[in-house]
């Protein structure tokens, strides 16, 4: 008769080498980089930053408005590329303002 018996099958790491990651190289699996894990961002802070960015904008517009009228060396195209983007930033923050307040006037409205 044939010797039917089974042998135990050694691992295929011990076959070829290949440990039980599959054949993916450490590297990929520990990457030497460790990516920066996100801050937690207050919500204050964050609408302080927000406001102060659009006062910010606003007042380098009037700066600029002020040292065309004064007649200090600045370019009209200037001038006129700040005041558009403190006009655009400020539409924005309403637009913003007005979203949320629809948002809220939303779950306001709601029953429990």
């Amino acid at each position: 008769m044939a010797d039917l018996s089974i042998n135990n099958l050694t691992g295929i790491e011990n076959i070829t080498g290949i440990k039980p990651t599959i054949g993916i190289p450490e590297s990929i699996l520990k990457p030497a980089i460790e990516t920066e894990k996100p801050t937690k961002i207050d919500f204050g802070n964050f609408l302080q930053n927000a406001i102060k960015s659009l006062s910010d904008t606003q007042l380098s517009a009037n700066e600029a408005m002020a040292k065309l009228a004064a007649g200090e060396n600045i370019e009209l195209h200037n001038v006129m590329l700040a005041t558009e983007k403190a006009a655009l930033t400020l539409q924005l923050a309403l637009q913003l303002k007005n979203k949320i307040t629809e948002a809220y006037q939303e779950i306001m409205r709601m029953q429990i």
